[in-house]
């Protein structure tokens, strides 16, 4: 199956095929930044991603998954087509991929890029998604330097499309006056970082999986910049006092396998020597074994 609007790469997520006829999960990159506003670079996050897949082991341990990520139905088929280079362009190129994978039946993977590419993917989902967003901001303004269409606007726009009580925040510890009382008045459920360590990730990923009923589908987005700069140094907007990379992953270890779309989002990989991408290349990793787990797939 070939899919249209994407730019096939060189170097795939795992080494992965790029046909998606038999895959399971299907990855493709957002290589775009254009409304980032202190530290740009994400447009090479999915290339950094995809060489870090590629330097470490694919064989998953998390929460006794025993899955080998190499072995899984895995397709990388390239770089979403943004032909304008204008975040309208993406938005539609990503909303169209997005769109066929799902129709396909099969798990999409985004690799960003900004994190204004979730609203295109959220367009593409069934109104009942329920998104849960790892992410040191909540990206509830109305506008940032006279945009609408931004990445630190992204969930207000989702809010506005989906209604408050399809989002959950996780990781939050950077806010502005206008975005606390927003979600205050909206009712938006989010959790502080200090909430997470005061009761412990373990404790509060329960909490969000049994809030969340069993029918509506869930996407998880994960903003890099959810962890603390001593774990992802190179983000866009880095903000001390995040969470630890095993506290993340055992938020996902509980919530992951209840997924159908999973994004990743805000390395800037110049920032560092390789530190973020490896760690959102294991955070990859271990969404796909998760899921894999579900399904009896890379034993």
């Amino acid at each position: 199956m070939t899919m249209q609007g994407v730019i096939p790469v060189v170097n795939t997520f795992f080494g992965a095929q790029v046909d998606s006829t038999s895959a399971t999960f299907v990855v493709f990159g957002v290589p775009f930044d254009k409304t980032s506003t202190y530290r740009q670079g994400a447009k090479q996050g999915p290339a950094a991603i995809r060489a870090a897949s590629q330097a470490i082991e694919s064989y998953c341990l998390q929460e006794e998954i025993a899955a080998d990520a190499a072995l899984l139905p895995i397709a990388d088929i390239g770089d979403v087509n943004i032909e304008s280079g204008t975040v309208q362009s993406m938005l539609r190129g990503v909303e169209s991929v997005v769109s066929q994978i799902i129709q396909s039946e099969r798990i999409p993977v985004l690799l960003g890029g900004e994190h204004t590419l979730t609203l295109a993917a959220v367009r593409a989902l069934p109104r009942d998604i329920v998104l849960l967003q790892f992410d040191a901001h909540m990206d509830l303004r109305d506008k940032f330097n006279g945009q609408e269409f931004s990445h630190a606007c992204v969930q207000r726009r989702i809010v506005e499309q989906l209604g408050p009580d399809h989002l959950i925040q996780i990781g939050i510890r950077a806010v502005s006056k206008e975005e606390i009382e927003y979600a205050n008045k909206q009712e938006i459920t989010f959790y502080t970082c200090n909430a997470i360590r005061k009761e412990g990730a373990t404790t509060i990923a329960h909490r969000i999986n049994d809030a969340i009923p069993p029918g509506p589908p869930i996407y998880i987005s994960i903003d890099m910049d959810v962890l603390d700069p001593a774990y992802a140094p190179a983000v866009g907007n880095p903000e001390a006092g995040g969470l630890t990379t095993s506290e993340l992953l055992t938020i996902l270890g509980v919530i992951a396998p209840r997924a159908m779309i999973f994004d990743i989002t805000e390395v800037a990989p110049q920032y560092d020597q390789g530190i973020t991408a490896i760690a959102a290349a294991r955070i990859v990793t271990s969404f796909l074994c998760l899921q894999a787990k579900r399904r009896g797939l890379g034993q």
